[in-house]
């Protein structure tokens, strides 16, 4: 228990200047411990935002924007909110066990076996498309280019069938 109180000790003296901003001049306790963590949460979160966030506010409603969004929630939300369903799919045929490696993945992206000691030009990026079935590559300006599929099982496959059948390609 001694130990804990030590440990106890240290974080609040590292916590001094943060909890003294917050303006909680409460002495701190093990008994009042939860209490001052929810202020400076409090603080932290919600009120050091909230200036901003009116700004924000004020800004879209001065357009008009506002308004909009509160009378036409759903419509709306396609102008601030991007669809994440497709990007899931990607993250999880990189994490699951697949029939490609990540070399294999990049080289049919980039054309290149591991990544250049000064990195990439351009940049890589990924692109969503509907019109194709496949995954496409353009090796010259790093852009993937991936297929939109409701279900992932022909994601997976079409990703598959196509990073597999282009060894060697563009390999610099």
């Amino acid at each position: 228990i001694i130990h804990f109180i030590i440990s106890s000790y240290y974080a609040v003296a590292q916590a001094a200047s943060l909890i003294s901003l917050a303006g909680h001049n409460v002495c701190i306790t093990l008994q009042n411990k939860q209490e001052t963590a929810l202020d400076l949460a409090h603080r932290y979160v919600l009120q050091r935002t909230r200036a901003p966030f009116e700004r924000f506010r004020d800004g879209l409603r001065s357009l008009g924007v506002l308004d909009a969004l509160q009378t036409y929630p759903l419509q709306m939300k396609c102008l601030f909110v991007k669809s994440e369903y497709h990007y899931d799919f990607v993250f999880f045929y990189l994490i699951v066990e697949n029939d490609v490696s990540l070399e294999d993945i990049l080289v049919f992206c980039t054309g290149c076996d591991s990544i250049p000691a000064l990195g990439f030009s351009p940049k890589p990026s990924l692109e969503f498309v509907t019109n194709c079935r496949f995954p496409v590559a353009n090796t010259c300006e790093n852009i993937l280019r991936i297929p939109v599929h409701a279900v992932y099982t022909t994601f997976k496959s079409d990703m598959d069938f196509a990073i597999r059948n282009s060894p060697g390609f563009g390999r610099a």
